[in-house]
């Protein structure tokens, strides 16, 4: 069978421009401004909740939720709240006609409670009203008769930790019959052996919190119904055709009634990723059962209670090593917290067992993952996806047992790290685009490490300071997860503009100006030519989702694939109009359009597209890319995972002070390898974000509930992210270019890598600047706050 153009094209470009430096390339690489950098500072960009105005009667509606994170809905009363000024219609689950269901991987989740109630955001009805305030006043008429159940806020009450297996409990999810959302496992080697074998073993159980999201735009929604039958929603999400099906389910609907656009998105995270197919299908139900526009905006409070988390999670780890500090065997036992729904869950789960053992040569693996119900708020997509969890365990692991063998931190990871040749836990030959180690020596070089780990080791006083580094890798796009693809639709206007629509949403994370260099560099033309659209379902191709650190890669790939094809076209037609020796020979620099030995003659941009739109050549193009095939044996843990793996290398240093338990980061290095380097501003001000949303995973981050499973911490003033006083001084950030075949000019994602290895290369920090060996397996939990680090200074009585 041959194999498919996109592929051929893809591939071929990259051999063609893997020796190529940055300063040879046009766009690619270099410092551009992005394509909605003005309007965003300027205040111009248009948010979903910034169209209320232009919808005109609408109705608002207000989500009635449950007080009791764990019962059975006996009855439910609506009869006060009907009657309240202003309100048009209430709606229960009795009111959906279609399925009650927006669970986003399995169907565990109603959109409106009808039989029992999980956690303190459960939506038990819907008021819709002539003003949001009357809404919200009306919700308090409404009378719930309930059967408290037992509530569940540890998933130790779930599951034994040793075992693993289920203890006996009042189910929260009765209708499965289990409240193990998944297990997953890797078995490799002979682990038994390998231990027995060891000249070191290093064993401790790490936790790490939930975290919210914290993105600036909260959610909301508009749908309006139109005459045909058919409902057009506005709405904040990551994926709209993703949105699409879930309102199709709820409402009964074929997909080309359910018009979904994304306008501009305030942040995401991940966070936007399924409460978007919550709130769209709310205010679609609303708009075609009134046949007027609905409304929802959540409040920061409402948008906290009612959005999912990053998975909390605790852990036992055991690792092995022989005298020269060779890897031996890696053995764990993971529980993650799913709350009370299991939105991504499964796939949280499973890229965390997939990368459970870090960037390492590991021959000998026993890792056992369990996902776990409890009653608090869903855990699902949050940048890292499962990755930060295992990475914190693990690096924390490396520098214990650089500790018990007395090597290096650096130095072992050096001699235990994944190179090209190499085979990964699971089996995956890596046979080429490994930059770890040149990772890790750009950022021992730019940190300067070993003068700095000596410095603060002979430093004393009560302020002291610590070094620390983790290295991390993360598997590109959704792999054996599910089917992974992506497309765009370019059209080059008769005036030479150019029209770029993509499924891609923006969420502040610059990937769509990747796409526009991709673009550029291939047409020959400036990013200024292209008019990105919004992401609607009714007009743009379906891109995929914009998660998973996948768009850079996937829909670069089909970006590169459309617009190649649009450039051999125009390379004929140039060479034609012009005398070129060859098509190859056209030069294309808008407005500039030559032969290479004769610059000197040459026609306009312009002037090419004009004469194309008379001969008929078609000058729309869509691009389609579909990923290599990824294979995984859920009964070993082995196969493919992923097609291609970011690798990178995070330094800290911190300054601990001894009277408070008080850290603060005074700088941080992150070196990444991306393949290639396609949005060179892009790539750093990640590499920044994301390791100052880290630094707030390490240090004081955590959501705290009542006994009775409320949420105490529910706005910014009682949940603390870092602010600009927070952030170090000095964030060195590099990159790493070994090039992946199938990536756009070679390039993997950067969106969700950047976190992983944050907290670890902190809390190694905090651990080096204690100078105690028994205090440092204690800091084995983030956040890193300073009662608890205080804590273990009073413990282990470490002074000046």
């Amino acid at each position: 069978m041959s194999r498919p153009d996109y592929i051929e094209i893809v591939e071929s470009i990259f051999h063609k421009t893997k020796h190529v430096k940055t300063d040879q390339f046009k766009y690619v690489g270099k410092r551009i401004v992005r394509w909605d950098a003005i309007s965003k500072v300027t205040g111009r960009p248009i948010f979903t909740a910034d169209l209320i105005n232009l919808v005109k009667n609408p109705v608002f509606v207000y989500s009635v939720r449950s007080r009791y994170a764990h019962a059975r809905i006996k009855r439910i009363d609506v009869s006060d709240a009907i009657k309240y000024p202003g309100v048009v219609k209430v709606f229960t689950a009795n009111d959906i006609p279609g399925v009650n269901d927006i669970g986003y991987v399995i169907p565990d989740q109603p959109l409106i409670a009808d039989r029992k109630v999980r956690y303190i955001g459960d939506t038990i009805a819907l008021v819709v009203a002539n003003s949001l305030e009357n809404a919200r006043e009306a919700g308090e008429l409404i009378s719930v008769d309930y059967e408290p159940l037992p509530v569940y806020l540890d998933p130790l009450e779930i599951v034994d930790f040793e075992t693993l297996e289920e203890r006996e409990h009042t189910l929260i999810h009765d209708e499965r019959g289990t409240d193990i959302l998944t297990r997953y496992r890797i078995r490799v080697g002979d682990v038994d052996k390998a231990f027995k074998e060891a000249s070191v073993v290093v064993e401790n159980i790490y936790k790490t919190p939930a975290q919210e999201h914290a993105y600036l735009e909260p959610e909301a929604a508009i749908a309006i119904p139109e005459p045909d039958g058919s409902v057009t929603i506005y709405v904040k999400t990551q994926c709209p055709f993703d949105v699409r099906r879930a309102v199709s389910n709820v409402l009964g609907l074929p997909y080309h009634m359910i018009r979904v656009i994304a306008p501009a998105l305030g942040g995401g995270f991940g966070g936007a990723e399924d409460v978007g197919n919550e709130v769209a299908a709310k205010t679609a139900l609303v708009a075609l059962a009134l046949k007027r526009p609905a409304v929802i905006i959540h409040t920061r409070e409402e948008s906290v209670i009612s959005h999912t988390k990053r998975h909390s999670m605790i852990a036992y780890y055991k690792h092995a090593a022989s005298r020269d500090g060779t890897l031996l065997a890696v053995e764990a036992r993971i529980v993650l917290d799913t709350g009370a729904y299991a939105s991504l869950g499964p796939f949280v789960a499973w890229r965390a067992t997939v990368h459970s053992t870090g960037p390492y040569r590991v021959r000998n693996a026993k890792i056992d993952l369990v996902n776990v119900y409890t009653n608090k708020i869903p855990a699902g997509a949050f940048r890292g996806f499962g990755n930060p969890q295992v990475h914190f365990a693990v690096e924390r692991q490396m520098d214990l047992l650089a500790e018990e063998l007395k090597i290096d931190p650096v130095e072992l990871r050096l001699k235990n790290i994944l190179r090209n040749g190499d085979y990964t836990v699971h089996g995956q030959l890596l046979d080429h685009g490994v930059g770890v180690e040149e990772a890790i020596k750009k950022a021992v070089e730019l940190s300067n490490y070993y003068e700095k780990k000596r410095l603060y080791e002979s430093m004393s006083g009560s302020i002291r300071r610590g070094i620390g580094i983790a290295i991390m890798y993360h598997g590109n796009s959704i792999g054996a997860e599910g089917a992974d693809y992506s497309a765009v639709s370019i059209i080059i206007n008769r005036d030479g503009s150019i029209t770029f629509r993509s499924g891609t949403t923006d969420m502040g994370q610059g990937s769509i100006q990747s796409l526009l260099n991709i673009a550029s560099e291939i047409l020959g033309v400036p990013p200024t030519y292209f008019k990105v659209e919004w992401a609607d379902t009714a007009s743009v191709p379906d891109s995929g989702p914009t998660v998973a650190s996948r768009v850079t890669v996937m829909t670069g790939n089909a970006t590169l694939v459309a617009t190649y094809k649009l450039r051999q076209r125009l390379n004929m037609l140039a060479a034609e109009m012009l005398n070129c020796k060859s098509p190859d020979e056209v030069v294309i620099e808008a407005p500039r359009v030559y032969c290479i030995d004769k610059p000197e003659k040459y026609i306009t941009w312009r002037e090419l597209i004009e004469q194309a739109f008379w001969k008929g050549i078609p000058l729309q193009e869509y691009g389609y890319f579909r990923a290599p095939p990824a294979e995984w044996r859920d009964e070993t843990g082995t196969g493919q995972p992923y097609f291609t793996y970011t690798f990178g290398a995070v330094i800290s240093e911190v300054e601990v002070d001894l009277e408070t338990g008080l850290v603060r980061v005074v700088e941080a290095t992150t070196v990444y390898d991306i393949g290639r380097v396609i949005n060179r501003v892009g790539a750093e001000l990640h590499a920044i974000g994301g390791y100052v949303q880290g630094m707030g995973y390490a240090l004081m981050e955590d959501t705290y509930y009542s006994r009775d499973g409320k949420l105490l911490n529910t706005n910014f003033s009682t949940y603390h992210i870092p602010t600009a006083l927070d952030v170090p001084e000095k964030i060195n950030v590099d990159f790493v270019e070994a090039g992946f075949i199938r990536g756009p000019f070679g390039a993997k994602g950067l969106g969700e890598p950047s976190i992983v290895g944050v907290a670890p290369s902190i809390v190694n920090a905090i651990a080096h600047a204690l100078r105690h060996k028994q205090a440092k397996y204690e800091v084995n939990k983030i956040p890193v706050t300073p009662d608890f680090l205080y804590s273990i200074i009073k413990k282990y009585d470490i002074k000046e």
